[in-house]
Order: structure tokens, then sequence, then C-alpha cells
């Protein structure tokens, strides 16, 4: 008689595993959320539904970075201490940012050469003393509540993010070619903490070139709006570990070409769910967008 019963009893665990594991299968694939039910459950169904939701992705090891674009224009005008502030507090991955140099040779945080579209001011940058740029109005384009924003320094953003969050500064230097400006631009991050939260970036390749030569100490990236036909061989041959291209240059073949090499692919400026989905889809490193929260919320429902 008691052998009858420990033979029941373990026929009722092998039934109760199955039961489980099938649970856990059903659970992993997202078709059923765990919590829901009342199951006092081992282990092993527990750890099957914290998987990421990445893996909803085919890759459980995916994850897309988010980086607000200028800071993230959704929320604030674009390039303003106010932008990037909200980036912090968001704690997005990163933002992303423009620099030119001044007349008086600061490395000053906007995206034109010219003054007009986002400041009242007039005329060009590289024109314009810092003393006088420093007086414009850069954010009541935006919304009367920014009035008393003022362009910022490179250097007034890397002390407010402190290492926070990752930086990807974009080089201004076409079709003006600013004289010395990489050399400027190394002197002003050496003294930086978080080497590895910089990203630079630019349309002009042999600028990137130039930096890789003097300094190993950041990530660089090749801006661009066309496919190198060897997209990881010119990548290396210029120092960079990057290719940040437009959206519309993102297929399946350049981004297969680009991981081949070890090349991450950052793209812009991706603002619609369908845009998202594509990214997602092709598996890209970073989405540039000026809607870093609506494409969180959207990761989070996908």
């Amino acid at each position: 008689m008691r052998k009858a019963q420990v033979g029941s009893r373990s026929c009722r665990e092998i039934l109760v595993g199955s039961a489980i594991s099938a649970l856990c299968a059903i659970s992993a694939c997202g078709l059923l959320d765990l919590s829901l039910l009342d199951l006092n459950l081992p282990a092993c169904a527990e750890s099957d539904k914290a998987q990421p939701k990445a893996s909803k992705q085919g890759n459980e090891n995916y994850q897309v970075k988010i980086v607000a674009h200028r800071g993230g224009k959704k929320w604030a005008p674009e390039n303003t201490l106010a932008a990037f502030r909200k980036a912090v507090e968001a704690k997005v991955d990163g933002i992303e940012l423009d620099i030119h140099k001044c007349k008086t040779g600061e490395l000053v945080v906007i995206h034109d050469d010219t003054l007009e579209r986002t400041t009242n001011g007039k005329g060009l940058v590289k024109e314009t003393t810092l003393a006088d740029l420093q007086k414009l109005d850069c954010g009541s384009w935006y919304d009367n509540a920014f009035k008393d924003e003022r362009l910022p320094l490179l250097q007034d953003v890397l002390k407010l993010v402190d290492g926070k969050l990752e930086i990807n500064i974009e080089i201004k230097n076409c079709p003006m070619n600013y004289e010395n400006i990489a050399e400027d631009l190394l002197k002003l991050l050496a003294d930086y903490k978080y080497p590895d939260k910089i990203m630079i970036s630019s349309f002009d390749h042999k600028v990137i070139k130039a930096i890789a030569a003097r300094s190993k100490r950041y990530k660089l990236a090749l801006l661009g709006d066309n496919i190198p036909y060897d997209i990881a061989g010119y990548a290396t041959k210029a120092g960079a570990t990057a290719w940040n291209p437009a959206f519309d240059c993102v297929r399946p073949d350049s981004v297969k070409d680009a991981h081949a090499g070890n090349i991450s692919v950052n793209t812009w400026t991706l603002n619609k769910k369908e845009e998202w989905r594509q990214a997602l889809d092709l598996k890209v490193d970073s989405i540039i967008t000026d809607d870093p929260i609506g494409l969180r919320e959207y990761l989070q429902k996908h």
C-alpha cells in the first residue's frame, strides 16, 4: 500500500511538472503573462517570464539605443540646455548635438551655420563673437516659455550631462572648413571624465580621419546619406567604428555589411512608428529621434 502511494505521488509530480513546462513555454513566446495567474510556480516559470521584450525581435540580446536628436526637438527647442536637461531627466541612452566654431574660437552648439532659423540674430556663426551670440534668444521661436534660452557652449553641455548618457557630437564642417576644429574639440574633451560616452561624427570624413590619427579615446562615426560600396572597409580606413546613415540608406544588406565588419549602425531621424518598426527589424544599433519618449513607449509595447 505504501509503495502505491509513492507511485501515485510521482505521477502527480510528473503531470504537474509537464503542465508547468508547458506554461513556461507559452509564456516565453509572449502568449501568456504568468503574473495574471494566481499560481505558485517554481523559479523556472518566473525566469521565463522575465525574458526581455527584445526577444520578440528574434534575438534575446538585441537592444536598440534611444538617442535624442538635437536633445529632443519634440519637447524643447533644439540644441538648448533645456532640451539636453530633459533628455538627462528622461534617462535616454544618448543625445545628438551639432557644433560650430564662432568668431572668437569657442565651440558653440547650434545646427545651422546661420543664426536666423533658431535665434533672433542674423548672420553667420563664424562671423559672430561669443559675447554677441550669448545675447541672442534661441527659445522663443519654439515657444515663449523658452524665451530665456541662450546658445550653449559645448563645455556647458558636457558639464550638464557629466557622464549620465552618451553624447554624439556632430562636427559641422561643411561647406565651411573651420580651422583646427579637430584640435579644439580634442583639447576641450581632454578633461572630460567619460571618454567612453563620447561619439564624434561628421559628414566631413577627412576631419574624422584627422581625429582618429590623434586620439583613440572616442567612438568615431561617419555620417552619410549614401551607401559606400565597402562600408566596413571604408569606415576602418577612416578610423571610425560607426556608420550614422540617413534612414533611407538603411537596408538589410547595408546593415549586414556594417555589422560584419564590427561597425555599428546609428540611423536618423526616425519619428514615426512605422520607421521604428522597420529599424528594429533591421537590427540597427541606435535610433536617433526627435521623440525619445514616444520611441521608448513604442519599445515597451513591442
